[in-house]
C-alpha cells in the first residue's frame, strides 16, 4: 500500500474514532431511571466501534513511523497522547453512565473525551510536523475548557458559567490566531545565518566581505557573440485554431507563448525586458538554466520588479546545451498562467544531429491546451526517415504525461540534461512535473506519429509525410504504463565526493497565517515562506536533502541555480542514467533523496512549481554564506517572488 493510502486510512480511521465516540455521547440520556436496553446497546457499540477504529488508527501510525518519522511525528508525540488521554475519559465516563451514578459528569468526560480523540485527529493539520509547543498547548487548553462549556450545560451550572468557559475559549482562540499573526509579521528568513555546522563564522551583512546578489552578475568583459533580444511584456488578444479569442499577458508574438529565445553554445545572450502595461510588474526567470544569481529574475530576491514603463537587461552565457524556458518571477501564479513565458534552446556548437528540431510548451488557458504556438491539430510535414527531436516543457501548474504514437521513440535529455544510455522505448508515457523538460527523439516512419498529451485529445502533433492522415491510430497517452525514469538508461554514477550537510525538507498542507492571515498554506518544515529556514551551504559543500511529501497534492520541487542528482526515491536507489534534474516532482507520501553540489553562489529560489503553492507560502531560499540581497518582498516595489 502507498504511504499516501496509508496517511489517508490514518486519518479517516482516527476521524472515524472520534466521531463515533462524539456519537456515543450525544446518545447517552441524561436520565439512568429511563434507560433502555436498546439505548445502553446503542452506546455501548458506538464506544466500541470507536475504540476500534483508534486502535486501527494507532497501528497505522505504526506502520507510517516505518516509512519515515516524517510522516508519523505529530501523530505519535501529540496525536496519540491526545487521543489515549480521550480514551481513558470517554472510558470512565461510559462506565459510570451504564452504573447510573455521576451521570452529569459521566456524559461530560464522554463528549470531552472525544474532543481530545477529535484534537489528536486536528493535530496533524494545526500543529504539524515538526510538532509546535504554543501550538500543541493552546489545542489542549482548548479542549479542556470545550469541555466545561460541556459540563456547564450538562450540569445546569446556568448561563453564566456557561458565558465564562466560552469567553475564556473566545480569548484563546483570538490569542492563537494573534500569534500566529505575528509569527507571519516577523523579520523573513531568506539569507544566510551561518548557523549549519560550519567552522568558521560567516561574514554579517554589515562586513566589507559580504557580497550582495547585485555583484552576482555576468562580467562586462564576459566573451562570445552577443545575442541580442528585446521582450515587451504586455496584454494582448490571441486567437487560437479553435477561433476563440483570449485576453493573454505575453512577451510579444501572435501566439501564447512569447518568442521561442533559440541561442548557440558560446554566446552571449542579452535579453532587454520592457514592461508595457503588466501592472503587477515583471520579471525573466531562466528556468533549468544555471544563470548567475544576479541574472536569475526573482523579484524580491535578486531584483526589484520591473513596473510598467521600466526596463531591466539580463546577460549570461549560453554554456549549457539543452532545453530550457523562461518565465515571469513576479506574482508568478498569475503571470505565468496567463502567457509569460516562452522557450529557451541552447544548441550545441556543432549543431543539433536531428533534421527537425521543435520547442512544445505544453500550456492550458483559456479552456484550450495549446501546444507550442496554438492549440488543436497541427500537422508537420516531414518524410519518412527523417529524425525529430521534440523538446517538450511543461508550462502548467500540474503534472503532464506526454508520448509520442507510431514509432519507438527514446528520451534524449531531462531538465536540459542528456541521459546516458538512452534506449528506445514503445507504448510508454513520459510524466513531466509542473517545468520539468524531456527531449523525445524519434525516426519518422512512413505512417508518421502523433504527438499527444493527457490534457486533450484535440491538441495534438501530427508529423507525418505529406498526404498522411494518421485517423486510424489510437490515443494511448493515458493506457500505457509510464517510463521510470530513474530506472532508465545506464551509465557511471558520478562521485561527488562525502557529504558536508544534510537537509530534510518535509512538504505538506497546514492551516497557518499567510500574509498575516489565517489560511491553508503550504508548508515546508511547518513554516511558510518567508519564514522558512534556508538550505545554508558554502561553495564546495555536497549537500544530501531530503524531500518528504506528507500531504495529498502533488509538489514538484525546482531549485534555481542547480541542478540536483537524483539518489532514490522511497528507498528505492536510482539504477538507470545519472539523472540531473531541476524540478523534482514529489508526489504524496513519497520521499526522494537527492544530492546538490553548491558551486553557483547566491541567494536562490527553491519552491514548489505549482505556482499557486508557491504563492501559498512552499517556498524557501538555498542561501550561500556571506551572500546578501538589497531586496524585499513586497515593499515598496510590491515584490512578490513566486
Amino acid at each position: 500500500m502507498t504511504t499516501a493510502a496509508l496517511l489517508l486510512l490514518q486519518a479517516v480511521a482516527a476521524l472515524a474514532g472520534a466521531g463515533l465516540w462524539l456519537a456515543a455521547g450525544f446518545t447517552a440520556g441524561p436520565r439512568a431511571d429511563r434507560r433502555t436496553r436498546s439505548e445502553r446497546m446503542t452506546v455501548l457499540a458506538l464506544a466500541a466501534g470507536g475504540t476500534i477504529a483508534l486502535l486501527a488508527a494507532a497501528m497505522l501510525t505504526a506502520v507510517l513511523a516505518g516509512r519515515g518519522w516524517w510522516f508519523a511525528g505529530e501523530k505519535v508525540t501529540v496525536g496519540i497522547p491526545f487521543q489515549a488521554i480521550g480514551l481513558a475519559a470517554g472510558a470512565v465516563g461510559l462506565t459510570w453512565w451504564l452504573r447510573g451514578i455521576r451521570v452529569p459528569s459521566a456524559r461530560t468526560l464522554m463528549l470531552g473525551g472525544a474532543y481530545a480523540m477529535a484534537a489528536g485527529v486536528l493535530a496533524t493539520w494545526l500543529v504539524g510536523y515538526p510538532p509546535q509547543t504554543v501550538a500543541t498547548a493552546v489545542l489542549l487548553v482548548a479542549v479542556l475548557l470545550a469541555t466545561g462549556i460541556t459540563w456547564a450545560l450538562i450540569a445546569h451550572r446556568g448561563r453564566r458559567a456557561v458565558a465564562g468557559f466560552a469567553g475564556l475559549l473566545a480569548v484563546l482562540l483570538v490569542a492563537g490566531l494573534g500569534w500566529s499573526w505575528l509569527s507571519d509579521m516577523a523579520a523573513p528568513s531568506i539569507e544566510a545565518s551561518g548557523a549549519h555546522g560550519h567552522d568558521e563564522a560567516p561574514a554579517p551583512a554589515g562586513d566589507a566581505t559580504a557580497i550582495p546578489v547585485t555583484a552576482l552578475r555576468t562580467p562586462d568583459d564576459a566573451s562570445g557573440d552577443v545575442h541580442a533580444v528585446e521582450l515587451t511584456a504586455a496584454r494582448h488578444d490571441v486567437t487560437l485554431a479553435s477561433g476563440d479569442t483570449i485576453e493573454a499577458w505575453g512577451f510579444g508574438g501572435d501566439g501564447v507563448a512569447g518568442p521561442e529565445l533559440r541561442v548557440t553554445e558560446g554566446d552571449l545572450v542579452e535579453v532587454t525586458l520592457l514592461n508595457r502595461d503588466i501592472e503587477d510588474g515583471v520579471t525573466l526567470h531562466w528556468h533549468g538554466y544555471d544563470v548567475p544569481n544576479g541574472e536569475d529574475g526573482v523579484a524580491g530576491v535578486t531584483q526589484d520588479s520591473v513596473a510598467p514603463g521600466g526596463e531591466f537587461t539580463y546577460r549570461f552565457t549560453a554554456d549549457e546545451p539543452g532545453t530550457y524556458w523562461y518565465h515571469t518571477h513576479q506574482a508568478a501564479s498569475e503571470g505565468v498562467r496567463r502567457g509569460l513565458y516562452g522557450m529557451l534552446v541552447v544548441e550545441p556548437r556543432g549543431g543539433v544531429a536531428e533534421s527537425l528540431d521543435l520547442a512544445l510548451p505544453v500550456h492550458r488557458i483559456g479552456g484550450e491546451v495549446v501546444i507550442g504556438a496554438t492549440d488543436g491539430r497541427q500537422s508537420i510535414d516531414a518524410a519518412a526517415g527523417e529524425t525529430v527531436r521534440l523538446r517538450v516543457a511543461n508550462t502548467e501548474r500540474t503534472p503532464i504525461r506526454v508520448t509520442v504514437v507510431g514509432t519507438p521513440f527514446r528520451v534524449a535529455a531531462v531538465d536540459g540534461r542528456d541521459l546516458e544510455g538512452a534506449t528506445e522505448v514503445e507504448h510508454r508515457s513520459v510524466r513531466l512535473g509542473a517545468g520539468a523538460r524531456a527531449d523525445l527523439v524519434f525516426t519518422v516512419p512512413a505512417t508518421g506519429v502523433r504527438f499527444e498529451t493527457d490534457l486533450s485529445e484535440a491538441s495534438v502533433v501530427v508529423i507525418a509525410p505529406a498526404g498522411t492522415t494518421l485517423d486510424d491510430l489510437p490515443a494511448e497517452v493515458t493506457d500505457v504504463p509510464e517510463l521510470d525514469l530513474l530506472a532508465y538508461g545506464s551509465g557511471d554514477r558520478p562521485d561527488l565526493g562525502p557529504f558536508t550537510a544534510e537537509e530534510p525538507r518535509h512538504a505538506v498542507e497546514y492551516e497557518r497565517a499567510l500574509g498575516g492571515v489565517p489560511s491553508y498554506a503550504y508548508t515546508v518544515n511547518g513554516e511558510v515562506f518567508p519564514h522558512i529556514t534556508p538550505i545554508e551551504v558554502r561553495e564546495g559543500d555536497v549537500v544530501k536533502i531530503t524531500i518528504a511529501n506528507r500531504g495529498f497534492d502533488v509538489h514538484p520541487m525546482h531549485v534555481h541555480g542547480h541542478h540536483v542528482l537524483v539518489l532514490s526515491r522511497d528507498g528505492v536507489a536510482a539504477t538507470g542514467a545519472p539523472l540531473w534534474l531541476d524540478t523534482v516532482d514529489v508526489r504524496p507520501g513519497e520521499v526522494w533523496e537527492l544530492a546538490l553540489v553548491a558551486d553557483n553562489p547566491g541567494i536562490w529560489m527553491d519552491h514548489c512549481h505549482d505556482l499557486d503553492h508557491a504563492a501559498q507560502g512552499m517556498m524557501m531560499t538555498l542561501a550561500y554564506d556571506g551572500i546578501t540581497t538589497p531586496f524585499q518582498h513586497a515593499g515598496a516595489h510590491g515584490n512578490r517572488p513566486e
